[in-house]
């Protein structure tokens, strides 16, 4: 396993940057951090409405960790911390540091890597976080995720599906045969410094990337083995709220199917409305969008529509996911 200098993990060799929109009338409240590459910043923001909309009254900082991102995406940032009175502290990271971790989709962005660091930054203004994927959305209040009692443990997550536990678990070697989604995480900052969970986890670059199934998820369950809390499934809602059970907290588009590409469930509506609110482009698509990369988006659209009673828009649906897909065979 890779090893490191003394003064590698120091702040200076990892944050390049960093903004404060301070607008929160008081201090203390909720802290939420994110890591996304500036594309996905507008994403992230419908996130950010949610979590404000759903707890209002609450002081809100979000830290927004990027490897970079365009000044109007800062303005508009700046703009949401100004309506909502909240404060946003976005930085940018030199990820120098992160490029010995493996990425095993070529699609996906190292800045995945940055929720192993943030504890080291967050630090210095509070306790616990919650840390968020861009593509999840808060449905309800959040006040008893964040008081939950992790009973020592560093981190609590939401268990992976059993099917995926058995997989991934065991495709890791993990020992205690547990498997958690890194998409919510409730992190004690001090427990987590305490257990050296960043440094552990930064032990694991060099490794081949046939090693893993994942990226950041799979370093932290080998660093976790099932040490970590484990959360109620209401906390992280998998496939976009597919296993909603009428009590969810947080809803995770975990799959292929985002709600930024089409519109196929109440919770996707949901997600487009704070979206709508925020200061970023509104969407208004409700058919995915006519390019080669997004067949499968026309075989989920059909399937769903003829599951609600429209055969029409089923085969509209597979004509174009046949169509686009022949197109991007043969563009590859």
């Amino acid at each position: 396993m890779k090893t490191f200098d003394n003064d590698f993990f120091a702040i200076e060799n990892f944050v390049v940057s960093r903004k404060v929109y301070r607008y929160a009338e008081h201090a203390g409240g909720y802290h939420i951090c994110y890591n996304v590459n500036d594309a996905f910043i507008p994403i992230m923001g419908a996130s950010m409405v949610s979590v404000l909309e759903n707890n209002q009254g609450v002081p809100i900082t979000f830290h927004l960790f990027t490897d970079g991102y365009r000044e109007e995406n800062a303005e508009k940032i700046a703009a949401l911390a100004r309506r909502w009175r909240c404060t946003c502290i976005l930085y940018k990271l030199d990820m120098e540091p992160f490029q010995d971790f493996h990425i095993k989709v070529e699609r996906f962005s190292r800045i995945t890597y940055a929720r192993l660091y943030m504890p080291k930054i967050v630090r210095d203004y509070a306790a616990r976080y919650i840390y968020l994927d861009a593509d999840t959305m808060c449905v309800a209040p959040l006040a008893q995720l964040w008081h939950t009692d992790l009973a020592g443990a560093a981190m609590g997550a939401v268990s992976e599906r059993a099917s995926a536990v058995d997989y991934r678990a065991g495709f890791l070697h993990l020992k205690h045969g547990k498997y958690f989604n890194d998409g919510v995480m409730l992190v004690d900052i001090l427990a987590w410094e305490q257990q050296h969970i960043t440094e552990k986890a930064f032990s694991y670059q060099c490794e081949p990337r046939k090693r893993f199934l994942g990226q950041s998820q799979d370093v932290l369950n080998l660093v976790f083995d099932g040490a970590n809390a484990f959360l109620p499934a209401g906390y992280n809602v998998y496939d976009g709220g597919g296993y909603d059970d009428g009590h969810s907290i947080i809803v995770h588009w975990t799959g292929r199917r985002k709600p930024w590409q089409m519109v196929m469930s109440a919770f996707d509506a949901q997600w487009r409305r704070y979206n709508a609110l925020s200061p970023w482009e509104t969407l208004t698509n409700l058919f995915p969008v006519k390019a080669p990369e997004n067949y499968h988006d026309f075989k989920y659209w059909g399937y769903y529509r003829k599951g609600e009673g429209h055969f029409w828009d089923f085969l509209k649906g597979m004509f174009w996911y046949s169509v686009l897909r022949v197109r991007y065979k043969i563009n590859r």
